[in-house]
């Protein structure tokens, strides 16, 4: 606790005066008497003076409109004279009870001894402010648009740094108010940073003000609380569908930190935080449950990464990360499993980002393993370019696929038709595409024949019977996605 070092006036003793040492007293006709154990100063006539100040070794007395030297007193609402009529000068003065008007609490009179009012002061390198009255301010102070922190009864300096007071945002305190002090926050406790002139960094707009403390950045409501948590800050960007481009996350009410540059597993949800108005969750099944645990990954800037629906190809809807690229869906959330995504122009693109269990990077290239549906399939991943991670449809080193999913022939069939992209391939039970022209059996009997590029029916003596058409194509299988995601 700050004590203020000066003088203490405790005014319900009897004050002693033993001023035979301070003053002299004199034979002559001006000068200090002593009468019926007070003080008088009478003048070269004779006279005692009456409402002046007088000295003696070098400090000032009061002789009052009785003549007599005033004590532990106020002099003209501005000075004050100790238990020995002395004068107080550059010091603290503590009335434990009200004096001349004057309330109990603490005041300070400069070098001169005049009281300090109505105004800021420096003193030990501590700001002070002081009322109309000379009392020292306790508590919380506004000022202007200004808000402060001034501490208990015998501190009354203003706050700096970081202090974690309590505050209840349904009975805010009003100033003078004293509000206890913790080490970390709660509910009704909050944390506040005061600059280095004692002002709480806060908003002036009603809304966020962010603010950048030792390489943190840091948000403040318009009382000074530091905020946590999910809070909207930001305007929503083109192509968020959802609101979640205006949220940052802050970290728990002991950090306040915006999260950068990092994962983040949560429970929490922009949808459960004061701001919840600003995203929208209606009639979504996308939209996560409060404690629901969810990754996110928060950008440079602070922003969750998130499904645009601006997005044109699977780079365009995937986030890279360290190398590696995720997929979000529009409140952020990372997915995995076979997805598939719809763009705006009605292109359809398929990726894979792993088990539920998996770390949720993207797959490329031929993947044996993948599960779907409780099975187990190939697939092969664009390896380059825009869709980089998009499901391959057409034929990959002697393999057709579509959407990824290597096509072949069912089991016990030993060759079908397939088309893709308008071409027709025919597939053998392992999927490789057949191109040497021959003629191949089906359950014993001559059935296709390839021949200068081109797929016939045969009969059993190896006669055409006319061209295979995309009508005798198999149909594809409908591929059961873990979601969907239209963007159009």
């Amino acid at each position: 606790m700050k004590k203020h070092a000066g003088i203490w006036i405790s005014l319900g003793a009897a004050a002693v005066l033993t001023l035979g040492l301070t003053f002299t007293a004199l034979a002559a006709a001006e000068g200090w008497v002593s009468e019926d154990g007070q003080w008088k100063y009478k003048d070269s006539s004779g006279n005692y003076v009456t409402n002046t100040w007088k000295t003696s070794g070098g400090e000032y007395f009061y002789l009052n409109s009785s003549g007599v030297m005033a004590t532990n007193s106020w002099i003209d609402d501005t000075y004050y004279v100790n238990e020995r009529g002395a004068r107080v000068q550059n010091s603290w003065i503590h009335l434990t009870e009200t004096v001349d008007g004057k309330e109990a609490g603490w005041y300070f009179v400069n070098s001169s001894g005049k009281l300090v009012t109505d105004k800021w002061e420096t003193i030990n390198n501590m700001r002070y402010s002081f009322d109309e009255e000379g009392k020292m301010r306790t508590g919380w102070y506004f000022e202007d648009d200004d808000i402060y922190y001034l501490g208990g009864e015998d501190q009354g300096y203003a706050k700096t740094g970081w202090k974690c007071l309590a505050w209840d945002e349904d009975n805010e305190p009003e100033e003078g108010d004293i509000s206890d002090s913790y080490s970390s926050a709660s509910e009704d406790i909050k944390w506040f940073y005061f600059k280095e002139n004692g002002k709480a960094e806060k908003s002036d707009s009603g809304e966020y003000e962010s603010a950048t403390i030792n390489g943190n950045k840091y948000y403040f409501d318009e009382n000074g609380v530091m905020m946590s948590g999910w809070v909207a800050v930001n305007e929503e960007e083109d192509g968020d569908s959802t609101g979640i481009s205006k949220f940052v996350y802050l970290g728990d009410e002991n950090s306040g930190t915006m999260a950068k540059s990092k994962w983040l597993e949560l429970d929490e949800h922009p949808g459960d935080s004061d701001d919840s108005d600003e995203i929208n969750t209606d009639d979504n099944d996308e939209a996560p449950e409060e404690g629901e645990s969810q990754w996110y990954y928060f950008e440079s800037d602070g922003t969750p990464a998130y499904l645009s629906s601006k997005a044109t190809s699977m780079s365009g809807a995937t986030t890279k990360v360290d190398g590696s690229s995720y997929f979000f869906n529009q409140y952020g959330c990372m997915q995995t499993g076979l997805l598939k995504i719809t763009t705006s122009d009605g292109k359809g693109l398929v990726g894979y980002f792993g088990d539920s269990d998996s770390n949720g990077k993207m797959y490329t290239g031929k993947r044996s393993g993948v599960h779907v549906d409780g099975d187990t399939y190939t697939y092969y991943f664009t390896e380059s370019g825009s869709n980089k991670g998009a499901g391959y449809s057409g034929e990959k080193n002697d393999y057709l696929y579509y959407e990824g999913r290597q096509l072949e022939a069912d089991s016990g069939s030993d060759y079908q038709v397939y088309e893709v992209d308008g071409k027709l391939y025919l597939l053998n039970e392992s999927g490789k595409v057949q191109t040497s022209s021959k003629c191949y059996k089906v359950d014993g009997d001559y059935t296709y024949e390839i021949s200068g590029g081109k797929l016939y029916w045969i009969n059993d003596d190896k006669e055409r019977q006319g061209e295979v058409t995309s009508s005798d194509a198999e149909n594809i299988y409908e591929v059961e996605y873990e979601k969907e995601y239209d963007l159009g």
